[in-house]
C-alpha cells in the first residue's frame, strides 16, 4: 500500500486518513524532488531587459550605486 501526503506544522498528514487504522506502523520515504534551476536559468528572461548598461557595471556596481572611485 502506498499513500501521499503532506508535513503541516511538523506533522504528517496522509491525504486519506481513513486508509490507516489508528496505531498503524509506517516507514516514511520523502518523494524525490526536481533539481532546482540555476539563478541563470530563473532569470534568463530578463537578460537584457534594461539598455545601454555601462559595460563594466558588473565590476563597477558600488561606483554606479553609491559614487565612490572606480577601482
Amino acid at each position: 500500500m502506498e499513500l501521499e501526503g503532506v508535513v503541516h506544522n511538523g506533522v504528517i498528514v496522509p491525504d486519506d486518513a481513513t486508509a490507516l487504522p489508528e496505531g498503524t506502523r509506517v516507514r516514511i520515504s520523502p518523494a524525490p524532488q526536481d533539481k532546482p534551476k540555476s539563478f541563470g536559468e530563473r532569470f534568463a528572461e530578463f537578460k537584457g531587459a534594461v539598455p545601454d548598461l555601462p559595460s563594466d557595471l558588473a565590476a563597477q556596481h558600488d561606483h554606479y550605486r553609491l559614487g565612490t572611485p572606480k577601482r
